[in-house]
């Protein structure tokens, strides 16, 4: 419910501050009083477009705050999920500041407009005469279906099996696609496969196989320089091992006379005995050295083989070619397991959709079941505001697959008028006649849903005489199980109020302002005498307005 609505500088409205209560509240004025403009800056804390046009001082900052009771709107989760402070009774406030940005906030934290818009559409519900677009929606209509057919909780159970069901469809969808993906290029990926895994790589065989491959296209080479680093050492004569044998014998002789001639012998011992080993390695190399062509035939194959393999799959190493090897088989075995996979999920969208089925029959059944009762209210409303020939046809069809809200689509079609056939509702109905066929819809949500602050700006207009006042008491009426704020012109509709609001303008400082005053029940019978009659106040006028007050 709003509680409060402050405004401040804000096109010609100075400052002002209303208080709003439960139940229907007219707001009446000459037109250009600024009913609009009490509108447009409700509309703004709303989160409306701001316009810099809107400050009435464009040096000062304007101000709009609207203050509501939320308690019964079960909005905790709203402010949970925005982290946001709730409080029973919130103030929405917008800001315009003169450099021409604005600001939101919620409860005095600072908020983006989507959310504060979010929130107002929780709060409040502003229709005008051309303004009535949701009724024509066919989610609107269906919602009217499950509010009479009492469908609230099996549609939260049908929309959280809905969404399984959809997300199951699309991993079916990802996973055929990605099987039809592999199926092309699968047989080729086998070929790789095989192919790497029938070359046995081995990390590091490249490096031996060139070493190897060296040494065979040179062994002629390699054992003529044996040999002669053999002869060289280990020559009977000549060698060095000889000569050293020879040198080391007669140090030998003098190491009783110095130690430092001992350590010298030593060290030529250990040069003999390293040179030794040096020729027993020579000879071992050359006793396994031998001509062989066919191992360098196949050396050189498997080394071409090798380097092939690294140019075909783009790599440097062997490392890298056996993790495309590791990728090749994950991939190829993949196939198998997305067939498995498509076959598991297909089974589970199958139980979804058995169970999405039988609820949606039942919904149905609940849908088919208030079409009468919804039928009946809407035409006994209508003829109260002067539409006795209407009619109206309620159809329910059931869909080929299933949608979030279950297996149907509604359509309203209807006549205003006798002898003409029903049509859809935007087809068939004027202005008027679309203010007053919402208006019975309100009134039936109002006995069945906890509807937010509803605002009707002049819907009422084309109409008058025993039709405005039958509009008003349907107003009166809503207005029982919610709060209605209805700006009109008509003093049968102004008279059904609970509250009066009236609006006015006036000069202060040789500046017209706008402003508002609550009427008491003694300048509501006077206001509604002068909407009757015009600024002369006549008896038969004031006779009037104490009728349709307390009539």
């Amino acid at each position: 419910m709003l509680k409060t609505l402050r405004v401040n500088n804000f096109a010609i409205i100075d400052q002002l501050e209303i208080d709003f209560h439960h139940g229907m509240t007219t707001i009446t004025g000459e037109t250009g009083a600024g009913k609009s403009i009490l509108l447009g800056a409700l509309k703004l804390v709303l989160g409306d477009r701001a316009d810099l046009k809107s400050l009435k001082n464009e040096h000062e900052k304007c101000i709009i705050e609207a203050v509501f009771v939320i308690d019964t709107l079960n909005l905790k989760d709203f402010f949970s999920e925005h982290d946001l402070d709730y409080e029973d009774e919130t103030i929405l406030r917008r800001e315009l500041l003169p450099s021409g940005k604005s600001r939101a906030f919620i409860n005095d934290t600072p908020v983006k407009i989507s959310i504060l818009q979010d929130l107002s559409e929780r709060l409040i519900d502003i229709h005008s005469q051309f303004n009535t677009p949701k009724i024509f929606e066919p989610d609107f209509q269906l919602s009217m279906l499950d509010i009479y057919g009492e469908n609230h909780s099996l549609l939260k159970t049908f929309k959280d099996k809905f969404l399984d069901y959809s997300a199951t469809k699309k991993k079916i969808k990802n996973a055929q696609d990605s099987l039809e993906n592999q199926s092309q290029d699968l047989e080729y990926k086998l070929h790789l496969w095989e192919e790497l895994s029938n070359a046995s790589l081995r990390e590091g065989e490249l490096e031996e196989l060139e070493n190897e491959i060296k040494s065979l296209a040179n062994v002629e080479e390699i054992l003529a320089t044996l040999n002669e680093c053999y002869q060289f050492l280990d020559h009977p004569e000549m060698g060095i091992i000889s000569q050293l044998n020879e040198a080391s014998n007669k140090l030998n002789k003098l190491t009783d006379y110095s130690n430092d001639l001992l350590l010298l012998y030593e060290r030529m011992i250990s040069s003999k005995i390293e040179l030794q080993d040096i020729v027993n390695e020579l000879q071992i190399r050359i006793d396994e050295t031998e001509l062989n062509p066919e191992r360098l035939v196949e050396l050189n194959d498997r080394f071409d083989l090798l380097h092939r393999l690294l140019r075909k799959h783009n790599v440097q190493t062997i490392t890298e070619l056996t993790l495309v090897r590791e990728q090749l088989e994950t991939e190829t075995s993949g196939f198998d397991n997305l067939s498995d996979l498509i076959i598991q999920l297909t089974k589970q969208l199958n139980v979804l959709s058995d169970e999405l089925e039988r609820m949606s029959i039942k919904i149905r059944k609940n849908r088919n079941g208030s079409i009468e009762t919804i039928r009946k209210n809407i035409l006994s409303t209508l003829s109260h505001l002067g539409m006795e020939n209407s009619q109206l046809i309620i159809q329910l069809h059931e869909t080929p697959d299933f949608t979030i809200s279950g297996k149907d689509v509604v359509e309203f079609l209807f006549s205003a008028n006798k002898g003409m056939e029903p049509r859809v509702f935007e087809k068939s109905v004027s202005g008027g006649e679309r203010s007053r066929l919402m208006l019975a819809i309100k009134k039936l949500l109002a006995t069945h849903q906890h509807l937010p602050t509803l605002i009707l700006d002049e819907i009422d207009t084309g109409i008058s005489g025993k039709v405005a006042n039958e509009t008003g008491k349907v107003m009166h009426n809503m207005a029982e199980n919610m709060q209605l704020l209805v700006i009109t012109h008509l003093p049968q509709v102004a008279a059904k109020g609970h509250y009066q609001i009236k609006v006015y303008k006036e000069i202060v400082n040789d500046v017209t302002q706008t402003n508002v005053i609550q009427l008491t029940d003694n300048q509501r019978l006077e206001e509604i005498a002068q909407m009757i009659s015009g600024a002369d106040i006549t008896d038969a006028a004031l006779h009037q307005a104490k009728e349709l007050m307390y009539v």
